[in-house]
C-alpha cells in the first residue's frame, strides 16, 4: 500500500472537469508535497508557494505502464490515429519514468479526454489498487 511517503513527489492532474475547486487549478499539473490519507486530504504544490488541498477523486494519475501498453495493443486501436499516437508517446515517455517526460506526458493528455480515459485514473482508484493487491483472495 503506497504510504503518505509514497506519495510525495508524485505528479498529478487536477481533473479537468472538477467543479468547485476553490482553488480554480482544474487541468492543472502539480506535485504531492504531503497527504493525510485516514483524512482524504492531498496537499498539492503548483510552484511559486502555490498550494491547494484536494481528495483523491481529484486528482489524476497514470496508470502503470505495462496497463496502458495493454490499451494500446488491444483497445486503443479502435481510437482515432492522432489519438493512438498521442496515446503511444505518453506510454514511451511514462516508461523513462522521469519526471520531466512525465509532465510532458501530462500535457499531452490533460486536453485530449480520449487519451486521457485510456492512460489515467483517479489517484483514489490507483490507491484502491495498491492496496488490494496486498491481499491473497
Amino acid at each position: 500500500m503506497k504510504t503518505t511517503d509514497d506519495l510525495t513527489g508524485t505528479l498529478v492532474l487536477v481533473h479537468p472537469d472538477l467543479t468547485g475547486d476553490p482553488a480554480k487549478r482544474q487541468g492543472q499539473i502539480g506535485i504531492v508535497t504531503g497527504a493525510d490519507l485516514s483524512n482524504d486530504d492531498i496537499f498539492v504544490s503548483f510552484g511559486k508557494g502555490e498550494q491547494a488541498l484536494y481528495s483523491t477523486d481529484a486528482l489524476l494519475v497514470f496508470k502503470p505502464a505495462a496497463e496502458i501498453y495493454g490499451l494500446l495493443m488491444n483497445d486503443a486501436r479502435n481510437a482515432g490515429k492522432e489519438d493512438f499516437k498521442a496515446l503511444f508517446q505518453v506510454n514511451l515517455m511514462q516508461q523513462h519514468n522521469t519526471s520531466g517526460l512525465v509532465r510532458k506526458a501530462m500535457d499531452i493528455v490533460k486536453d485530449n479526454k480520449v487519451v486521457r480515459e485510456f492512460s489515467m485514473d483517479t489517484l483514489e482508484h490507483q490507491l484502491k489498487i495498491s492496496q488490494n493487491r496486498g491481499y491473497e483472495y
